[in-house]
């Protein structure tokens, strides 16, 4: 299977390139630009305008089937969506390259002229129910025109009526609805002047016959030899029946494991369209198959294609392709029946935690990466999931202000305007002025979404952001700034839940920073719009329990949310330990609107730190985690979750916080002990550490250094946990042993998940795809386990 357009990433086909230079070649010369530079650098607005993404799809895709052919051989049938049925015919031998590419290069630029229409994804109603609401409610001019799954259908007409029909589909039971960022109304009666046109092209085409079945988006069967020239015009206006191309596959007795996307790495688009068909529908009646077989036979003339029913067109092409005849229908049906329970239980990754959620900060899903310090986090990692419809945040702790403000440049110019992201804002409690800092940078850059951590208390520089974002909206305060905070104890979440303190509003008005309007505003909501509820996670953690903090949090945020009627929900997500499905699946059992990941994405192809670490994360398991000293906060008790796997760091960072409750200073250590520190941890003497404390630390820390040797023993202690985190990001392998990596316990849950997918290597994981995944398999978790309640299996 080739997934179609909405596929498109940034980066895509890096892997691919090298290894077929002549057809690139080839490629950027029919195409007249380079086909590498837009896939790998994009921008993004560029590579998502039809013209340019169904040509960097065919060629991706084409790739990768060659790829694919090299390493596992021939499948039995081939099949694409949409634009990518030009893959499966040149994988099948239909088409050469360069005339695949031409073809879909003139059916880019044919449906890039469409103009004032619109698509809609609608999830939660079959196809019938679908069509009764277009019908029933007046809706002139909009279709279904890609049924993906029997319960995720997408919608396609003039953009008035298509957006008009979400309040019709919403009453109906749709359980979710979004306009789609196209600007034609593609697969439907509104394209019939690209059709025409592209027709007339297709007149000088020769196409060879099929050496492998493709299955004809149109007809949902294998494509007739004589009529893949009628067909490739007709599927510009005709619906793509995805769905039942999947039943028709399933009838024949494959099963799910049999299919295999094959596109962009890390990319999963259509594949877990298949297990939501089986689940949503199963296979098609075998008695169906055999009677559209048995109408041929008695048809002597098949009519055109445009005055016969669609049941007949395809089994018009179904009998001229000479399928394999389906299985005795009788166990077939009992194992129909029994997915039947299934299918009224289904879930889709679309619909996991709350809708309310997603349409707030502009989701596809209800999925959070959580940022990660010093930019592991990376600008490519927020790219990459915003591009997906997934929230992330960009690791601005531990940056200082000019490296902060080029990321959110560099995010702004790859990513959509409406696009979803935002950047952490870390509680500075000894350093006010830089908290101040960021919020004037994101303030200046127009940064909507923040996600504060390790704040014990809400401060002023936070109000300042919320009160900037304020406005009001008839008898509604609307938040444009939203804020995400990470808790792990409910008094902590309670300031958040509460309106900005009356004493920090006072002072931010008397200053001038905020107006009498906006004071007022900020009575009126809460601090935060989310809470995300933080258990056993990596770096800082309290070593919570999600089953003990998730329901006392969601009573908590009850109770509060009765104080803003007007405000909307608060929402609810869960954070820490989530590295498999069954771990989403339970924190979303608990009550979670949403999941945050962080651990799992710090070993993917974006995250910002070295390669040296990402392999010693893919190796870990469970176990191979322990307890250190925080970096900034050890005088204080504060520790962090770290690797601990074939590293020193966790106890030689252990014994110098031993070192220093024991000692007033590095003076009264045993110099035996003293020399160590300073040759196997600090790699340097006491005094050229602390002449480069000197060179960046405020003068007020030095003064009270040389004042008190205590404090000045902190200052060279802290130097060695400064240096654990640079050398791992710089994966300096001379210092692999004193590795600082903030990691939990699942990565390792997740490296045990992975195993056998294709993606236990950290270079075939991509955030991205790493989500989908997890959402995807998430969904069929919680689909099968509700199933099997159901028939009283247990398990």
């Amino acid at each position: 299977m080739f997934p179609g357009q909405g596929a498109q990433r940034i980066g895509m086909g890096e892997e691919l390139f090298a290894a077929f230079p002549e057809l690139i070649a080839r490629a950027d010369e029919i195409l007249g630009y380079s086909l590498r530079e837009l896939c790998l650098q994009g921008p993004m607005e560029r590579l998502s305008l039809t013209s340019f993404t169904q040509p960097a799809l065919f060629v991706v895709n084409a790739l990768a089937w060659l790829r694919h052919v090299e390493q596992a051989g021939l499948p039995d049938y081939l099949l694409g969506h949409s634009v990518s049925e030009y893959v499966a015919l040149f994988g099948a031998g239909v088409v050469d390259f360069d005339t695949g590419l031409r073809l879909v290069q003139k059916r880019g630029e044919l449906m890039a002229r469409a103009q004032g229409g619109a698509m809609a994804a609608v999830l939660g109603l079959d196809e019938a129910q679908v069509r009764a609401v277009l019908q029933g409610q007046g809706l002139e001019g909009v279709y279904a025109a890609n049924i993906n799954t029997p319960r995720q259908i997408v919608i396609s007409g003039e953009r008035a009526a298509v957006e008009r029909a979400e309040a019709l589909f919403t009453a109906a039971g749709a359980s979710y609805f979004k306009v789609l960022p196209v600007s034609g109304a593609f697969h439907t009666p509104f394209m019939a002047d690209a059709r025409t046109e592209f027709e007339a092209f297709l007149g000088g085409i020769e196409f060879a016959a099929p050496q492998i079945p493709v299955i004809s988006n149109v007809t949902a069967r294998p494509h007739q030899p004589a009529r893949i020239r009628e067909r490739m015009a007709e599927q510009i206006t005709a619906p793509v029946r995805w769905a039942e191309s999947i039943r028709y596959l399933l009838a024949l007795g494959l099963e799910p494991s049999n299919f295999e996307e094959i596109g962009a790495r890390g990319v999963a688009v259509v594949k877990p369209m298949v297990k939501r068909t089986q689940l949503e529908a199963g296979p098609l009646d075998p008695e169906v198959l055999a009677a559209e077989a048995a109408a041929v036979d008695a048809s002597a003339v098949e009519a055109p294609a445009a005055e016969v029913p669609a049941a007949t067109t395809a089994a018009a092409d179904m009998a001229a392709a000479e399928p394999t005849a389906p299985e005795e229908p009788t166990a077939r049906q009992a194992a129909r029946d029994a997915t039947g329970v299934a299918s009224r239980a289904g879930f889709s990754a679309e619909e996991l935690g709350s809708d309310a959620f997603r349409e707030q900060f502009g989701l596809r899903y209800a999925y959070v990466a959580g940022a990660m310090y010093r930019g592991i986090a990376s600008v490519e990692l927020v790219r990459r999931l915003a591009g997906a419809g997934l929230l992330s945040f960009f690791g601005a702790a531990g940056l200082r202000a000019p490296a902060v403000e080029e990321a959110i440049l560099a995010i702004k110019a790859g990513v959509p305007d409406d696009a979803p992201w935002g950047v952490n804002f870390i509680a500075q409690h000894n350093a006010p002025q830089r908290e101040a800092e960021l919020t004037d940078l994101l303030l200046r850059h127009g940064v909507r979404n923040i996600e504060a951590s390790a704040f014990m208390e809400v401060s002023p520089a936070l109000v300042h952001y919320r009160a900037q974002g304020l406005r009001r909206e008839g008898a509604r305060v609307i938040a444009d700034h939203r804020i995400i905070a990470k808790v792990s104890r409910p008094d902590v979440a309670a300031e958040f839940l509460a309106p900005a303190p009356e004493r920090i509003v006072s002072r931010l008005r008397e200053s001038g920073a905020i107006g009498a309007e906006q004071a007022q505003w900020l009575s009126e909501v809460p601090m935060a719009d989310a809470l995300t509820v933080e258990s056993d996670s990596g770096g800082h953690t309290d070593q919570g329990m999600p089953f003990a903090l998730i329901p006392a949090m969601l009573r908590l945020r009850d109770h509060w949310q009765r104080r803003y009627p007007r405000f909307g929900p608060i929402h609810v997500g869960a954070g820490g330990g989530i590295g498999s499905p069954e771990a989403a699946a339970a924190v979303l059992m608990l009550g979670a609107d949403y999941l945050v990941t962080g651990s799992i994405n710090q070993c993917t192809v974006e995250a910002g730190t070295s390669e040296a670490v990402k392999d010693l994360l893919a190796e870990m398991n469970v176990q191979d985690t322990d307890y250190a000293p925080s970096p900034e906060m050890f005088e204080l008790g504060s520790t962090v979750q770290v690797l601990k796997k074939g590293l020193f760091f966790p106890a030689r960072a252990n014994k110098l916080v031993a070192l220093y409750r024991q000692h007033g200073s590095v003076d009264e250590i045993e110099p035996r002990l003293r020399q160590q520190i300073q040759e196997r941890y600090l790699k340097r003497s006491f005094e050229e550490v602390f002449e480069e404390i000197r060179a960046n630390y405020p003068e007020a820390d030095i003064e009270r250094a040389e004042r008190l040797p205590k404090h000045r023993m902190a200052l060279l202690f802290r130097r060695y946990f400064s240096y654990s985190t640079q050398w791992a990001l710089r994966g300096e392998l001379a210092h692999k042993v004193d590795f600082q990596v903030h990691c939990g316990p699942a990565l390792g849950s997740a490296n045990q998940w992975l195993a056998g997918s294709g993606m236990e290597a950290w270079r075939d994981r991509h955030a991205d795809a790493l989500a989908l995944r997890l959402l995807e398999e998430t969904a069929e978790l919680l689909g099968s386990r509700y199933a099997r309640m159901s028939l009283g299996v247990a398990g």
